[in-house]
Protein backbone atom coordinates (compact mmCIF):
# COMPACT_ATOMS: atom_id res chain seq x y z
CA UNK A 1 0.00 0.00 0.00
CA UNK A 2 2.73 2.17 0.77
CA UNK A 3 4.50 1.57 -2.68
CA UNK A 4 0.56 2.76 -4.30
CA UNK A 5 0.26 5.86 -2.61
CA UNK A 6 4.03 7.08 -3.45
CA UNK A 7 3.00 6.16 -6.62
CA UNK A 8 0.31 7.73 -7.01
CA UNK A 9 2.06 11.38 -5.30
CA UNK A 10 4.65 11.49 -7.93
CA UNK A 11 1.93 10.49 -11.37
CA UNK A 12 -0.98 12.74 -10.33
CA UNK A 13 1.10 16.27 -10.66
CA UNK A 14 2.72 14.67 -14.35
CA UNK A 15 -0.84 13.50 -15.37
CA UNK A 16 -2.44 16.38 -14.13
CA UNK A 17 0.03 18.81 -16.40
CA UNK A 18 0.10 16.60 -19.49
CA UNK A 19 -3.83 16.90 -19.06
CA UNK A 20 -3.70 21.06 -18.77
CA UNK A 21 -1.17 20.97 -22.02
CA UNK A 22 -2.87 18.69 -23.92
CA UNK A 23 -6.12 21.19 -23.20
CA UNK A 24 -4.32 23.96 -23.72
CA UNK A 25 -2.65 23.64 -27.06
CA UNK A 26 -4.85 20.84 -28.50
CA UNK A 27 -4.06 17.41 -30.43
CA UNK A 28 -1.93 18.92 -33.49
CA UNK A 29 0.47 21.11 -31.16
CA UNK A 30 0.47 18.01 -28.61
CA UNK A 31 1.89 15.82 -31.68
CA UNK A 32 4.41 18.72 -32.75
CA UNK A 33 5.48 19.03 -29.55
CA UNK A 34 6.21 15.45 -28.98
CA UNK A 35 8.03 15.07 -32.67
CA UNK A 36 10.20 17.87 -32.07
CA UNK A 37 11.05 15.62 -28.22
CA UNK A 38 12.11 13.35 -29.90
CA UNK A 39 14.14 15.13 -32.87
CA UNK A 40 16.25 16.28 -29.97
CA UNK A 41 17.02 12.87 -28.49
CA UNK A 42 17.37 11.67 -31.64
CA UNK A 43 20.80 12.73 -31.88
CA UNK A 44 21.72 11.11 -28.78
CA UNK A 45 21.38 7.51 -29.61
CA UNK A 46 23.28 8.35 -32.97
CA UNK A 47 26.39 10.12 -30.74
CA UNK A 48 29.90 9.00 -32.32
CA UNK A 49 31.40 6.55 -30.92
CA UNK A 50 34.76 7.58 -29.11
CA UNK A 51 37.74 5.15 -29.93
CA UNK A 52 39.74 6.60 -27.60
CA UNK A 53 37.95 4.60 -24.79
CA UNK A 54 36.07 1.54 -26.86
CA UNK A 55 32.98 -0.21 -25.10
CA UNK A 56 33.28 -3.88 -23.91
CA UNK A 57 31.08 -5.84 -26.14
CA UNK A 58 29.09 -5.66 -29.09
CA UNK A 59 28.52 -2.00 -29.68
CA UNK A 60 24.90 -3.12 -31.84
CA UNK A 61 22.52 -0.48 -29.36
CA UNK A 62 25.40 2.13 -30.46
CA UNK A 63 24.65 1.34 -34.26
CA UNK A 64 22.01 2.30 -37.17
CA UNK A 65 20.16 -0.16 -38.89
CA UNK A 66 18.11 -0.17 -42.27
CA UNK A 67 16.34 -3.62 -43.69
CA UNK A 68 16.46 -3.28 -47.38
CA UNK A 69 13.12 -3.90 -49.29
CA UNK A 70 13.53 -7.78 -50.72
CA UNK A 71 14.25 -7.36 -54.26
CA UNK A 72 15.48 -3.77 -54.23
CA UNK A 73 19.63 -3.50 -53.60
CA UNK A 74 21.20 -0.39 -52.31
CA UNK A 75 24.32 1.23 -53.11
CA UNK A 76 26.42 3.23 -50.35
CA UNK A 77 24.70 6.64 -52.46
CA UNK A 78 21.53 5.47 -52.10
CA UNK A 79 22.19 4.36 -48.01
CA UNK A 80 23.79 7.01 -47.39
CA UNK A 81 20.65 9.71 -48.37
CA UNK A 82 18.19 7.48 -46.79
CA UNK A 83 20.29 7.41 -43.36
CA UNK A 84 20.60 11.42 -43.94
CA UNK A 85 16.40 11.29 -44.03
CA UNK A 86 16.08 9.61 -41.30
CA UNK A 87 15.32 6.00 -42.44
CA UNK A 88 17.58 4.20 -40.20
CA UNK A 89 16.53 3.04 -37.08
CA UNK A 90 18.03 2.38 -33.63
CA UNK A 91 19.90 -0.61 -33.01
CA UNK A 92 17.49 -2.25 -30.30
CA UNK A 93 19.71 -5.33 -29.49
CA UNK A 94 23.19 -5.16 -27.92
CA UNK A 95 23.84 -8.68 -30.67
CA UNK A 96 21.83 -7.28 -33.67
CA UNK A 97 19.53 -10.49 -34.98
CA UNK A 98 17.51 -10.87 -37.88
CA UNK A 99 16.64 -13.99 -38.79
CA UNK A 100 16.99 -16.61 -41.21
CA UNK A 101 16.76 -15.44 -44.76
CA UNK A 102 16.18 -11.89 -43.82
CA UNK A 103 16.61 -9.28 -46.31
CA UNK A 104 20.02 -7.44 -47.04
CA UNK A 105 20.89 -5.01 -44.10
CA UNK A 106 22.46 -2.18 -43.60
CA UNK A 107 24.55 -0.77 -40.65
CA UNK A 108 25.99 2.77 -39.81
CA UNK A 109 28.25 3.40 -37.21
CA UNK A 110 29.81 6.98 -36.11
CA UNK A 111 32.76 7.32 -34.76
CA UNK A 112 35.50 10.19 -33.18
CA UNK A 113 38.90 10.06 -33.10
CA UNK A 114 39.87 12.74 -30.35
CA UNK A 115 43.42 12.41 -31.24
CA UNK A 116 45.84 13.98 -33.73
CA UNK A 117 46.81 10.77 -35.35
CA UNK A 118 44.90 8.01 -37.15
CA UNK A 119 44.16 5.22 -34.55
CA UNK A 120 44.79 1.40 -36.07
CA UNK A 121 41.99 -0.49 -35.06
CA UNK A 122 39.94 -3.91 -35.98
CA UNK A 123 36.42 -4.03 -36.38
CA UNK A 124 35.07 -7.34 -35.29
CA UNK A 125 31.68 -8.14 -37.67
CA UNK A 126 29.07 -10.76 -38.31
CA UNK A 127 29.79 -14.17 -37.47
CA UNK A 128 31.70 -16.39 -39.58
CA UNK A 129 28.60 -18.25 -41.65
CA UNK A 130 27.82 -14.92 -43.17
CA UNK A 131 27.32 -14.83 -46.97
CA UNK A 132 28.64 -11.32 -47.97
CA UNK A 133 29.67 -8.37 -45.87
CA UNK A 134 31.04 -5.05 -47.38
CA UNK A 135 32.46 -1.89 -45.26
CA UNK A 136 32.75 1.38 -46.44
CA UNK A 137 34.62 3.89 -44.42
CA UNK A 138 33.84 7.42 -44.46
CA UNK A 139 34.75 11.05 -43.41
CA UNK A 140 33.37 14.21 -44.30
CA UNK A 141 31.32 12.16 -47.64
CA UNK A 142 34.90 10.84 -48.97
CA UNK A 143 35.28 7.09 -49.42
CA UNK A 144 38.14 6.10 -47.87
CA UNK A 145 38.26 2.52 -48.03
CA UNK A 146 36.08 -0.30 -49.10
CA UNK A 147 36.57 -3.59 -47.64
CA UNK A 148 34.70 -7.04 -48.70
CA UNK A 149 34.12 -10.64 -47.19
CA UNK A 150 31.87 -13.52 -46.45
CA UNK A 151 31.96 -17.09 -46.94
CA UNK A 152 30.97 -16.24 -50.49
CA UNK A 153 34.29 -14.94 -50.84
CA UNK A 154 36.92 -17.42 -52.41
CA UNK A 155 39.06 -16.17 -50.30
CA UNK A 156 37.21 -14.55 -47.58
CA UNK A 157 39.65 -12.32 -46.32
CA UNK A 158 39.55 -11.37 -42.78
CA UNK A 159 37.59 -14.35 -41.86
CA UNK A 160 38.74 -15.41 -38.39
CA UNK A 161 37.84 -18.94 -36.83
CA UNK A 162 35.34 -18.71 -34.07
CA UNK A 163 35.10 -15.31 -33.81
CA UNK A 164 33.93 -13.68 -36.99
CA UNK A 165 35.22 -11.34 -40.14
CA UNK A 166 37.89 -8.87 -38.79
CA UNK A 167 37.82 -5.61 -40.84
CA UNK A 168 41.57 -3.57 -40.23
CA UNK A 169 41.20 0.33 -40.05
CA UNK A 170 42.69 3.37 -39.81
CA UNK A 171 40.72 5.83 -37.65
CA UNK A 172 41.24 9.09 -38.88
CA UNK A 173 41.23 12.18 -35.90
CA UNK A 174 37.91 13.83 -35.99
CA UNK A 175 34.30 11.93 -36.55
CA UNK A 176 33.93 9.76 -39.49
CA UNK A 177 31.51 6.93 -39.94
CA UNK A 178 31.26 2.96 -41.30
CA UNK A 179 28.58 1.50 -43.15
CA UNK A 180 28.29 -1.89 -43.54
CA UNK A 181 26.06 -4.24 -45.45
CA UNK A 182 25.77 -7.39 -45.05
CA UNK A 183 23.47 -10.15 -46.92
CA UNK A 184 23.01 -13.85 -45.88
CA UNK A 185 20.68 -16.96 -46.01
CA UNK A 186 22.10 -18.36 -43.09
CA UNK A 187 20.81 -16.69 -39.59
CA UNK A 188 22.15 -13.84 -39.90
CA UNK A 189 23.82 -12.50 -36.25
CA UNK A 190 25.77 -9.47 -36.02
CA UNK A 191 27.71 -9.35 -33.07
CA UNK A 192 30.00 -5.54 -34.09
CA UNK A 193 33.05 -5.18 -31.93
CA UNK A 194 35.83 -2.67 -32.15
CA UNK A 195 39.03 -3.65 -30.93
CA UNK A 196 42.45 -3.08 -30.57
CA UNK A 197 45.24 -5.77 -32.38
CA UNK A 198 46.45 -6.43 -28.86
CA UNK A 199 42.96 -7.09 -27.86
CA UNK A 200 42.15 -9.01 -31.35
CA UNK A 201 45.11 -11.41 -30.59
CA UNK A 202 43.93 -11.95 -26.77
CA UNK A 203 40.61 -12.67 -28.11
CA UNK A 204 42.31 -15.11 -30.71
CA UNK A 205 43.89 -16.62 -27.99
CA UNK A 206 41.60 -16.90 -25.81
CA UNK A 207 39.53 -19.02 -28.90
CA UNK A 208 42.42 -21.31 -29.44
CA UNK A 209 42.36 -22.64 -25.85
CA UNK A 210 38.83 -22.89 -25.93
CA UNK A 211 38.88 -25.00 -29.13
CA UNK A 212 41.51 -26.82 -29.22
CA UNK A 213 40.13 -28.50 -25.39
CA UNK A 214 36.85 -28.94 -27.29
CA UNK A 215 38.37 -30.38 -29.97
CA UNK A 216 40.85 -32.49 -28.14
CA UNK A 217 37.95 -33.83 -25.54
CA UNK A 218 35.87 -34.93 -28.42
CA UNK A 219 38.66 -36.15 -30.65
CA UNK A 220 39.65 -38.39 -28.10
CA UNK A 221 36.24 -39.79 -27.06
CA UNK A 222 35.48 -40.69 -30.43
CA UNK A 223 39.06 -41.83 -31.61
CA UNK A 224 38.10 -43.86 -27.75
CA UNK A 225 34.87 -45.49 -28.64
CA UNK A 226 35.96 -46.50 -32.39
CA UNK A 227 38.60 -48.25 -30.93
CA UNK A 228 36.13 -50.13 -28.40
CA UNK A 229 34.03 -51.24 -31.49
CA UNK A 230 36.87 -52.67 -33.27
CA UNK A 231 38.07 -54.68 -30.08
CA UNK A 232 34.53 -55.68 -29.21
CA UNK A 233 32.00 -55.12 -32.04
CA UNK A 234 29.75 -53.28 -29.87
CA UNK A 235 27.39 -51.53 -32.28
CA UNK A 236 26.74 -49.07 -29.83
CA UNK A 237 30.04 -47.79 -29.87
CA UNK A 238 29.87 -47.39 -33.60
CA UNK A 239 26.93 -45.18 -33.05
CA UNK A 240 28.48 -42.86 -30.55
CA UNK A 241 31.84 -42.50 -32.44
CA UNK A 242 29.60 -41.54 -35.57
CA UNK A 243 27.45 -39.23 -33.19
CA UNK A 244 31.23 -37.46 -32.19
CA UNK A 245 32.47 -37.20 -34.79
CA UNK A 246 29.70 -35.42 -37.04
CA UNK A 247 29.33 -33.00 -33.44
CA UNK A 248 33.15 -32.23 -34.04
CA UNK A 249 32.81 -31.66 -38.11
CA UNK A 250 29.73 -29.57 -37.46
CA UNK A 251 31.32 -26.99 -35.27
CA UNK A 252 34.50 -27.15 -37.46
CA UNK A 253 31.95 -26.01 -40.27
CA UNK A 254 30.24 -23.13 -38.39
CA UNK A 255 33.11 -21.67 -36.81
CA UNK A 256 35.08 -21.03 -40.10
CA UNK A 257 37.38 -23.62 -39.04
CA UNK A 258 36.35 -25.82 -42.07
CA UNK A 259 36.55 -22.97 -44.20
CA UNK A 260 40.05 -21.54 -43.20
CA UNK A 261 42.17 -25.23 -42.67
CA UNK A 262 39.75 -27.86 -45.07
CA UNK A 263 38.52 -26.71 -48.07
CA UNK A 264 39.84 -23.08 -48.46
CA UNK A 265 37.92 -21.61 -51.26
CA UNK A 266 35.54 -23.80 -51.79
CA UNK A 267 32.55 -21.67 -51.66
CA UNK A 268 30.13 -24.45 -52.76
CA UNK A 269 31.19 -26.52 -50.08
CA UNK A 270 30.82 -23.70 -47.48
CA UNK A 271 27.84 -22.82 -48.64
CA UNK A 272 25.87 -26.38 -47.89
CA UNK A 273 28.72 -28.06 -45.63
CA UNK A 274 27.19 -26.61 -41.95
CA UNK A 275 23.64 -27.67 -43.50
CA UNK A 276 24.49 -31.16 -44.10
CA UNK A 277 26.41 -31.92 -41.56
CA UNK A 278 23.47 -30.19 -38.81
CA UNK A 279 21.52 -32.77 -40.44
CA UNK A 280 24.05 -35.73 -40.39
CA UNK A 281 24.76 -35.07 -36.38
CA UNK A 282 20.82 -35.28 -35.86
CA UNK A 283 20.41 -38.33 -37.58
CA UNK A 284 23.50 -39.78 -36.32
CA UNK A 285 22.09 -38.77 -32.99
CA UNK A 286 19.12 -40.66 -32.98
CA UNK A 287 20.48 -43.91 -34.52
CA UNK A 288 22.86 -44.15 -31.32
CA UNK A 289 20.22 -43.05 -28.83
CA UNK A 290 17.93 -46.05 -30.81
CA UNK A 291 20.52 -47.92 -30.88
CA UNK A 292 21.57 -47.22 -26.78
CA UNK A 293 17.80 -46.92 -25.15
CA UNK A 294 16.79 -50.50 -27.08
CA UNK A 295 13.70 -48.89 -29.06
CA UNK A 296 13.46 -52.34 -31.28
CA UNK A 297 12.74 -54.19 -27.79
CA UNK A 298 10.43 -51.95 -26.51
CA UNK A 299 9.23 -48.65 -28.77
CA UNK A 300 9.08 -50.43 -31.82
CA UNK A 301 6.45 -47.96 -33.32
CA UNK A 302 8.57 -44.87 -32.25
CA UNK A 303 12.08 -46.66 -33.84
CA UNK A 304 9.87 -46.95 -37.41
CA UNK A 305 8.90 -42.86 -36.93
CA UNK A 306 12.89 -42.18 -35.95
CA UNK A 307 13.88 -44.26 -38.91
CA UNK A 308 11.06 -42.75 -40.97
CA UNK A 309 12.16 -39.12 -39.95
CA UNK A 310 15.43 -39.51 -40.54
CA UNK A 311 15.05 -40.89 -44.14
CA UNK A 312 12.81 -38.06 -45.34
CA UNK A 313 15.32 -35.67 -43.90
CA UNK A 314 18.01 -37.05 -45.81
CA UNK A 315 15.93 -37.60 -49.17
CA UNK A 316 14.69 -33.64 -48.64
CA UNK A 317 17.89 -32.39 -48.01
CA UNK A 318 19.42 -34.23 -50.86
CA UNK A 319 16.58 -32.69 -53.62
CA UNK A 320 17.62 -29.26 -51.63
CA UNK A 321 20.94 -29.62 -52.89
CA UNK A 322 20.55 -31.29 -56.38
CA UNK A 323 18.43 -27.83 -57.22
CA UNK A 324 20.45 -25.68 -55.14
CA UNK A 325 17.60 -24.59 -52.81
CA UNK A 326 19.97 -22.73 -50.37
CA UNK A 327 17.48 -21.12 -48.15
CA UNK A 328 14.97 -25.11 -48.05
CA UNK A 329 18.29 -26.45 -46.48
CA UNK A 330 18.90 -23.44 -44.17
CA UNK A 331 15.68 -24.36 -42.66
CA UNK A 332 15.21 -28.08 -42.98
CA UNK A 333 18.57 -28.26 -41.10
CA UNK A 334 18.10 -25.54 -37.97
CA UNK A 335 14.12 -27.18 -38.00
CA UNK A 336 15.44 -30.95 -37.94
CA UNK A 337 18.31 -29.60 -35.31
CA UNK A 338 15.61 -28.22 -33.60
CA UNK A 339 13.26 -31.25 -33.92
CA UNK A 340 16.07 -33.47 -33.11
CA UNK A 341 16.71 -32.03 -29.77
CA UNK A 342 13.26 -32.23 -28.78
CA UNK A 343 13.34 -36.13 -30.09
CA UNK A 344 16.39 -36.99 -27.67
CA UNK A 345 14.52 -35.53 -24.36
CA UNK A 346 11.43 -37.51 -25.33
CA UNK A 347 13.19 -40.63 -26.19
CA UNK A 348 14.93 -40.36 -22.72
CA UNK A 349 11.11 -39.84 -20.98
CA UNK A 350 9.67 -42.44 -23.01
CA UNK A 351 12.35 -45.04 -21.71
CA UNK A 352 12.65 -43.56 -17.97
CA UNK A 353 8.85 -44.18 -18.03
CA UNK A 354 9.31 -47.93 -19.43
CA UNK A 355 10.89 -48.46 -16.24
CA UNK A 356 14.68 -48.97 -17.96
CA UNK A 357 17.73 -47.17 -15.97
CA UNK A 358 19.40 -46.53 -19.56
CA UNK A 359 16.40 -43.83 -19.99
CA UNK A 360 17.12 -41.82 -16.95
CA UNK A 361 20.91 -41.95 -17.95
CA UNK A 362 20.33 -40.65 -20.91
CA UNK A 363 17.75 -38.01 -20.18
CA UNK A 364 20.07 -35.98 -17.80
CA UNK A 365 22.95 -36.35 -20.97
CA UNK A 366 20.09 -34.87 -23.57
CA UNK A 367 18.78 -32.25 -21.02
CA UNK A 368 22.66 -30.67 -20.78
CA UNK A 369 22.69 -30.22 -24.62
CA UNK A 370 19.16 -29.29 -24.99
CA UNK A 371 19.92 -26.34 -22.38
CA UNK A 372 23.18 -25.71 -23.49
CA UNK A 373 21.42 -24.60 -27.33
CA UNK A 374 19.01 -22.87 -25.30
CA UNK A 375 21.32 -20.80 -23.74
CA UNK A 376 23.46 -19.92 -27.35
CA UNK A 377 20.09 -19.63 -29.23
CA UNK A 378 18.58 -16.92 -25.98
CA UNK A 379 21.82 -15.14 -25.93
CA UNK A 380 22.25 -14.82 -29.70
CA UNK A 381 19.24 -13.56 -29.84
CA UNK A 382 19.55 -10.95 -26.77
CA UNK A 383 16.74 -12.54 -24.74
CA UNK A 384 20.16 -13.92 -22.61
CA UNK A 385 22.78 -11.41 -22.13
CA UNK A 386 25.37 -12.12 -24.92
CA UNK A 387 28.45 -13.00 -23.14
CA UNK A 388 31.47 -16.07 -23.94
CA UNK A 389 30.04 -18.38 -22.02
CA UNK A 390 26.37 -17.98 -23.54
CA UNK A 391 26.91 -17.98 -26.95
CA UNK A 392 29.90 -21.01 -26.41
CA UNK A 393 26.93 -22.71 -24.03
CA UNK A 394 26.13 -24.30 -27.34
CA UNK A 395 30.06 -26.55 -27.16
CA UNK A 396 29.66 -26.31 -23.27
CA UNK A 397 26.79 -28.43 -23.06
CA UNK A 398 27.55 -30.71 -25.78
CA UNK A 399 30.70 -31.41 -23.66
CA UNK A 400 28.49 -32.42 -20.80
CA UNK A 401 26.27 -34.35 -22.96
CA UNK A 402 28.69 -36.34 -24.60
CA UNK A 403 31.06 -37.12 -21.24
CA UNK A 404 27.29 -38.49 -19.49
CA UNK A 405 26.70 -40.57 -22.61
CA UNK A 406 29.91 -41.88 -22.34
CA UNK A 407 29.69 -43.12 -18.45
CA UNK A 408 25.90 -43.82 -19.71
CA UNK A 409 27.13 -45.93 -22.42
CA UNK A 410 30.06 -47.77 -20.25
CA UNK A 411 27.35 -48.58 -17.81
CA UNK A 412 25.13 -50.06 -20.38
CA UNK A 413 28.28 -52.20 -22.17
CA UNK A 414 28.64 -53.11 -18.73
CA UNK A 415 24.94 -54.09 -17.99
CA UNK A 416 25.04 -55.82 -20.84
CA UNK A 417 28.71 -57.43 -20.74
CA UNK A 418 27.70 -58.75 -16.55
CA UNK A 419 23.93 -60.01 -18.17
CA UNK A 420 25.67 -62.48 -21.04
CA UNK A 421 28.31 -63.41 -18.44
CA UNK A 422 25.16 -64.54 -16.23
CA UNK A 423 23.55 -66.32 -19.04
CA UNK A 424 26.75 -68.32 -19.86
CA UNK A 425 27.32 -69.05 -16.22
CA UNK A 426 23.93 -70.43 -15.90
CA UNK A 427 24.20 -72.08 -19.30
CA UNK A 428 27.20 -74.19 -17.65
CA UNK A 429 24.79 -74.90 -14.01
CA UNK A 430 22.34 -77.12 -13.64
CA UNK A 431 18.84 -75.02 -12.63
CA UNK A 432 18.02 -77.24 -10.01
CA UNK A 433 20.80 -78.30 -7.74
CA UNK A 434 22.85 -75.29 -9.04
CA UNK A 435 26.16 -77.66 -8.98
CA UNK A 436 28.32 -77.42 -12.65
CA UNK A 437 26.42 -79.30 -15.76
CA UNK A 438 28.19 -82.01 -17.60
CA UNK A 439 29.33 -79.03 -20.48
CA UNK A 440 30.91 -77.28 -17.89
CA UNK A 441 32.60 -80.27 -16.08
CA UNK A 442 33.96 -81.93 -19.36
CA UNK A 443 35.51 -78.18 -19.73
CA UNK A 444 37.04 -78.42 -16.63
CA UNK A 445 38.09 -81.86 -16.46
CA UNK A 446 39.85 -82.18 -19.42
CA UNK A 447 42.49 -79.43 -18.41
CA UNK A 448 42.71 -81.55 -14.82
CA UNK A 449 43.19 -84.47 -17.35
CA UNK A 450 45.87 -82.90 -19.43
CA UNK A 451 48.02 -81.96 -15.91
CA UNK A 452 47.88 -85.22 -14.84
CA UNK A 453 49.00 -86.97 -17.76
CA UNK A 454 52.26 -84.99 -18.39
CA UNK A 455 53.24 -84.79 -14.87
CA UNK A 456 52.09 -88.71 -14.13
CA UNK A 457 50.20 -87.84 -11.08
CA UNK A 458 47.15 -89.43 -9.61
CA UNK A 459 43.84 -88.22 -10.43
CA UNK A 460 40.50 -90.49 -9.42
CA UNK A 461 37.15 -90.05 -10.21
CA UNK A 462 33.89 -91.07 -8.46
CA UNK A 463 30.59 -91.69 -10.10
CA UNK A 464 27.36 -91.69 -7.57
CA UNK A 465 23.70 -92.50 -8.46
CA UNK A 466 20.93 -92.79 -6.10
CA UNK A 467 19.13 -96.12 -5.39
CA UNK A 468 15.09 -96.39 -5.81
CA UNK A 469 15.21 -92.58 -6.71
CA UNK A 470 12.21 -93.27 -9.10
CA UNK A 471 10.40 -95.20 -6.32
CA UNK A 472 10.65 -91.69 -4.13
CA UNK A 473 9.48 -89.96 -7.73
CA UNK A 474 6.26 -92.43 -8.14
CA UNK A 475 5.45 -92.35 -4.73
CA UNK A 476 6.34 -88.92 -2.90
CA UNK A 477 5.80 -87.00 -6.28
CA UNK A 478 8.26 -85.02 -8.38
CA UNK A 479 8.95 -82.23 -6.22
CA UNK A 480 10.16 -84.67 -3.29
CA UNK A 481 12.59 -86.09 -5.46
CA UNK A 482 14.04 -82.82 -6.36
CA UNK A 483 14.08 -82.04 -2.93
CA UNK A 484 16.15 -84.84 -2.62
CA UNK A 485 18.47 -84.10 -5.67
CA UNK A 486 19.50 -81.06 -3.81
CA UNK A 487 20.04 -82.33 -0.54
CA UNK A 488 22.26 -84.99 -1.90
CA UNK A 489 23.80 -81.86 -3.93
CA UNK A 490 24.61 -80.10 -0.73
CA UNK A 491 25.94 -83.31 1.10
CA UNK A 492 28.73 -83.93 -1.84
CA UNK A 493 28.88 -80.09 -2.52
CA UNK A 494 30.32 -79.96 1.59
CA UNK A 495 32.07 -83.29 1.38
CA UNK A 496 34.43 -82.79 -1.28
CA UNK A 497 37.57 -80.76 -1.50
CA UNK A 498 37.95 -77.19 -2.69
CA UNK A 499 40.52 -78.25 -5.97
CA UNK A 500 37.74 -81.00 -6.68
CA UNK A 501 35.35 -81.19 -9.81
CA UNK A 502 31.90 -81.86 -8.43
CA UNK A 503 28.83 -82.03 -11.26
CA UNK A 504 25.68 -83.50 -11.50
CA UNK A 505 25.90 -85.98 -14.55
CA UNK A 506 22.56 -86.24 -15.03
CA UNK A 507 19.39 -87.68 -13.65
CA UNK A 508 19.91 -88.79 -10.06
CA UNK A 509 23.87 -89.28 -11.55
CA UNK A 510 26.73 -86.70 -10.07
CA UNK A 511 30.36 -86.80 -10.90
CA UNK A 512 32.99 -85.94 -8.98
CA UNK A 513 36.87 -85.52 -10.43
CA UNK A 514 39.42 -85.74 -7.49
CA UNK A 515 43.24 -84.38 -9.22
CA UNK A 516 45.81 -85.49 -6.65
CA UNK A 517 44.23 -88.56 -5.53
CA UNK A 518 45.19 -92.22 -5.96
CA UNK A 519 42.17 -95.08 -5.79
CA UNK A 520 42.61 -95.83 -1.70
CA UNK A 521 42.11 -91.64 -0.85
CA UNK A 522 39.13 -91.59 -3.66
CA UNK A 523 37.40 -95.34 -2.24
CA UNK A 524 38.14 -93.30 1.46
CA UNK A 525 35.80 -90.12 0.18
CA UNK A 526 33.76 -92.34 -1.74
CA UNK A 527 32.97 -94.23 2.07
CA UNK A 528 32.36 -91.14 3.89
CA UNK A 529 29.80 -89.52 1.32
CA UNK A 530 27.86 -92.70 0.84
CA UNK A 531 27.60 -92.75 4.98
CA UNK A 532 26.52 -88.94 4.82
CA UNK A 533 23.99 -89.73 2.46
CA UNK A 534 22.65 -92.48 4.30
CA UNK A 535 22.60 -90.67 7.11
CA UNK A 536 20.44 -87.53 6.25
CA UNK A 537 17.26 -89.10 5.87
CA UNK A 538 15.97 -85.54 4.26
CA UNK A 539 11.95 -85.14 4.91
CA UNK A 540 10.47 -85.26 2.01
CA UNK A 541 6.77 -84.08 2.55
CA UNK A 542 6.44 -84.90 6.13
CA UNK A 543 7.70 -88.71 5.44
CA UNK A 544 11.70 -89.38 6.22
CA UNK A 545 12.45 -92.09 3.59
CA UNK A 546 15.88 -93.92 3.45
CA UNK A 547 17.96 -92.49 0.82
CA UNK A 548 21.15 -94.13 -0.16
CA UNK A 549 23.60 -94.26 -2.84
CA UNK A 550 26.01 -96.58 -5.13
CA UNK A 551 29.26 -95.71 -5.90
CA UNK A 552 31.83 -96.34 -8.95
CA UNK A 553 35.48 -95.54 -8.42
CA UNK A 554 38.15 -95.50 -10.75
CA UNK A 555 41.75 -94.18 -10.61
CA UNK A 556 43.87 -92.81 -13.86
CA UNK A 557 46.38 -95.55 -14.46
CA UNK A 558 47.07 -96.40 -18.22
CA UNK A 559 43.94 -94.68 -19.84
CA UNK A 560 44.59 -91.84 -22.40
CA UNK A 561 41.49 -90.52 -22.47
CA UNK A 562 39.31 -88.64 -19.55
CA UNK A 563 36.29 -90.55 -21.51
CA UNK A 564 38.14 -93.64 -20.77
CA UNK A 565 38.23 -93.35 -16.80
CA UNK A 566 34.60 -92.09 -17.55
CA UNK A 567 33.45 -95.07 -18.51
CA UNK A 568 35.46 -97.32 -16.14
CA UNK A 569 34.38 -95.08 -12.63
CA UNK A 570 30.83 -95.75 -14.47
CA UNK A 571 31.19 -99.44 -15.23
CA UNK A 572 32.10 -100.01 -11.46
CA UNK A 573 28.72 -98.08 -10.55
CA UNK A 574 27.05 -100.44 -12.48
CA UNK A 575 29.07 -102.98 -10.18
CA UNK A 576 27.92 -101.97 -7.08
CA UNK A 577 23.93 -101.78 -8.42
CA UNK A 578 24.32 -105.43 -9.17
CA UNK A 579 25.80 -106.52 -6.12
CA UNK A 580 22.86 -104.96 -3.80
CA UNK A 581 23.28 -101.24 -3.98
CA UNK A 582 24.56 -98.80 -1.38
CA UNK A 583 28.40 -99.56 -1.48
CA UNK A 584 31.22 -98.55 -3.14
CA UNK A 585 33.00 -100.34 -5.78
CA UNK A 586 37.20 -99.36 -6.84
CA UNK A 587 38.66 -99.47 -10.24
CA UNK A 588 41.78 -99.26 -11.84
CA UNK A 589 41.44 -97.69 -15.20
Amino acid sequence: MVIFRTLALVLAPCLALSVEISRRLGPLQVWSLALALLLLTGPLLAEPLPVGDLPAGSVGLRAEVLIETPGLALDLAQAQALQRDGKFQAGRQQVLNFGIGAPPVWLRLALRNPGERARSLRLLAGTTWLDSLTLYQLQGGRLLAQLQSGDEQASAPGLTPALGFVFSLEVPPGESELFLRVASVDPMVLPLELLTPEQLGQRQLQAGYFYGFVYGFLLALCSYNLLLFAGLRQRSYLYYGLYLATLVAMNLAYTGHGYAWFWPGNVLVQRYVIVVLMLLFGCSGLLFAARFLALAEHAPRTLRAVQVLCLAGLLYMGLALLNGWHFVAVQLAFCFVAIFTLIMVGLGLLTLRRGRQAGFNFLVAALCGMLGTLVTALSTWSILPFRTWTFHALEIGFILEASLLALALAYWVRQQQDAALRAEQMARLDPLTQLRNRRAFLELAGSCWSTALRSGRPLSLIMLDLDHFKQINDEMGHSAGDKALVKVARLLDQGCRAGDILARWGGEEFVLLMPETDLGQACALAERLREVIEQSRPALNNVAPELTASIGVAERGEALRLEDLINAADAKLFEAKHLGRNRVAPALA
